[in-house]
């Protein structure tokens, strides 16, 4: 009867109206559609650098807007997978190609070794989570309140059961309580909805459930842990309840100054919301079968793919440096060939460390290039020569080094398959024409820099409040900078204060954003600009809705103290044009003393402030 009715109700959007048992078959469509670009494709020479492409902007996006809706068999993921696979690994249509590595590698991130392509079932579970994110963080929307009343009217969706007779969407979206519930956080305001003992609600901690009961609390709310006078936590019952380590936490959670409502954040992204990102990220992190790279390896995939080289050049290394290559010992190994001498000197087996380094052809080739012939003088293992070499080379001469690596693989096959034989000073020239014509393409303007911009009067009667923070991480310490000028550059007033207990860089910013808010209330002047070159605290001093991310405090304080300054303006201004600040900021934390003048700075900033301030005119 469901297929009857749903074939006479036909496709919305392009998703099934219903969903039978059998789910594959609904979503066939996609496979086929997959199958299509890639036929069109495949008669077309792509390179791997551009098949990469191919495969993330148009391939990866077709099943997109369907995973959002609905979870995917598994078996229908893989069938996904297996495509893409086939058109990576294919040489052209109708030429299978080898599989040099299982798909599941090549989605790790490029860092840890991969390629950064999607795992098809993560990217559906993350893509789902988002749904169930917005029941809690969007409740008054139509499709949140039709879920809310038909499947949890009595809970929270983190709280719900699956129930017998759910919608497939349902079931689809319920599936992905256990992500949200792995990445979710409360922030805390009065902590009145927080449980101590339930809840997530300690940055960097990760087990949830802390003790079973608290002796010595009256609740086992987390407001019981806050004196609300002072909105300050009880740093003796803290102390006296929690073990050392989990104290020292707690204290370190920025409590706003004015009491607001406890909410749910998302701890795996900067900004606390719950972007599809952060979690696919968290659930390939969480994956049993990932595996973890030393960081030497980590720190050479990162160079590589900074590495101002074609893509092409750069998924060649990729695979030069996992042993993807079709050398004659690698093709021995799967018994495709029967001889794995260098089809080039004949003397040695063709082993990745001969074909680039000890073949007396590639010899000549890295003698003629001069910047780079001294790297022969080894007799390292293939990998440590290659990841130590990139990673000891400028990046100028890791670039030469990489393209030179490609060069030689394209001599090595011209000279098999094309019989033709170039000396190595020739494959020397190619290789430094190539850099050379690289350049000339992307017009690369050499020792140009261009003049930082410097501080600006306000207009009129206006006034203008710089702010900056400096942060010690070893320390755990922050400083505050502010300076008050008017239209001439004159100052009014400058300060700066010493912030213990702070985690990060933003949130110093923060905290010199929220000294800057507070100076400026005690201005009398109604026209007043704050500026500081943290381009997020400036968004988000702008912004009216609720911040959540790790410095929602400070923010809640600065939206809370500006609505008594309606004239209030946010600005973002360049490092160059923030010197004042940045002095006052920076030397008090190194100096571990705190200023407050009026009309004046002190003597490590007067130079900087004359040299911003207006003449004024006769």
């Amino acid at each position: 009867m469901r297929e009857v009715v749903s074939t006479l109700l036909g496709k919305y959007l392009g998703l099934p109206s219903i969903v039978g048992r059998r789910k594959s078959e609904a979503f066939s469509n996609l496979v086929d559609r997959i199958s299509v670009q890639i036929d069109a494709w495949s008669t077309r020479l792509l390179s791997q650098g551009g098949k990469e492409i191919f495969i993330k902007s148009v391939l990866q996006s077709i099943p997109t807007y369907a995973m959002s809706c609905f979870l995917f068999p598994k078996n229908l993921c893989d069938e996904i997978e297996r495509k893409f696979a086939n058109f990576w690994w294919q040489k052209s249509a109708g030429k299978r190609g080898i599989h040099w590595c299982q798909w599941k590698f090549l989605c790790q991130s490029k860092e840890e070794g991969g390629l950064g392509f999607r795992n098809m079932a993560h990217f559906n579970i993350a893509l789902l989570a988002k749904q169930g994110w917005r029941f809690f963080n969007f409740p008054d929307t139509l499709v949140s309140q039709v879920f809310k009343a038909k499947y949890f009217p009595d809970c929270h969706f983190l709280d719900s059961r699956l129930g017998n007779s759910g919608s497939f969407v349902w079931r689809s979206i319920w599936a992905t309580k256990v992500t949200l519930e792995k990445g979710v956080i409360w922030k805390v305001g009065t902590g009145q909805n927080i449980s101590i003992s339930e809840h997530a609600w300690i940055p960097n901690f990760d087990n949830i459930r802390l003790m079973s009961r608290f002796d010595n609390l009256h609740s086992d709310k987390v407001e019981a842990l806050i004196n609300s006078n002072s909105r300050e936590w009880n740093r003796g019952l803290v102390v006296d309840t929690f073990p050392a380590e989990v104290a020292d936490l707690i204290l370190r959670i920025p409590l706003a100054a004015v009491a607001h409502e406890d909410f749910i954040a998302w701890k795996e992204d900067p900004s606390s919301e719950y972007t599809v990102k952060s979690s696919y990220k968290l659930l390939q992190r969480l994956d049993p079968i990932a595996y973890a790279l030393q960081p030497v390896y980590k720190d050479f995939y990162k160079k590589v793919w900074r590495l101002d080289i074609p893509s092409k050049v750069q998924v060649f290394i990729w695979k030069v440096a996992w042993h993807y290559l079709a050398t004659k010992v690698n093709m021995m190994a799967r018994r495709l060939v029967t001889n794995s001498l260098c089809p080039r000197c004949g003397d040695s087996p063709e082993t990745l460390i001969h074909l680039f380094r000890d073949c007396p052809v590639s010899m000549e080739i890295w003698r003629f290039l001069s910047d780079l012939n001294r790297i022969v003088d080894t007799h390292e293992e293939f990998v440590n020569w290659l990841t130590r070499t990139v990673l000891s080379l400028s990046l100028a001469r890791s670039q030469i080094f990489c393209i030179a690596l490609w060069a030689i693989w394209g001599e090595r096959n011209s000279r098999i398959h094309d019989r033709k034989y170039r000396s190595g000073r020739e494959i020397a020239n190619f290789v430094l024409n190539y850099v050379k014509e690289m350049d000339g393409v992307k017009e690369r303007t050499q020792h140009t820099l261009s003049a930082g911009a410097t501080w600006q009067p306000p207009s009129g009667q206006d006034i203008k409040i710089n702010f900056d923070g400096a942060f010690e991480e070893r320390n755990e310490c922050a400083a505050s900078g502010v300076v008050v000028r008017d239209r001439l550059g004159r100052i009014l007033l400058s300060s700066s204060q010493i912030h213990g207990g702070v985690e990060s860089a933003f949130a110093a910013e923060a905290l010199a954003c929220r000294r800057a808010v507070q100076i400026s209330l005690t201005m009398e002047q109604t026209g007043i600009i704050i500026k500081g070159d943290s381009l997020t605290t400036i968004k988000k001093c702008k912004m009216n809705s609720q911040d959540k991310s790790k410095i929602s405090s400070f923010i809640t304080d600065i939206h809370q103290l500006k609505s008594r300054k309606p004239n209030l303006r946010f600005e973002y201004t360049p490092r160059s044009a923030n010197k004042v600040a940045h002095l006052l900021a920076s030397v008090s934390l190194k100096r571990r003393e705190e200023i407050y003048l009026q009309h004046g700075v002190p003597w490590y900033a007067g130079t900087q402030a004359r040299e911003e301030s207006v003449r004024e005119p006769d």
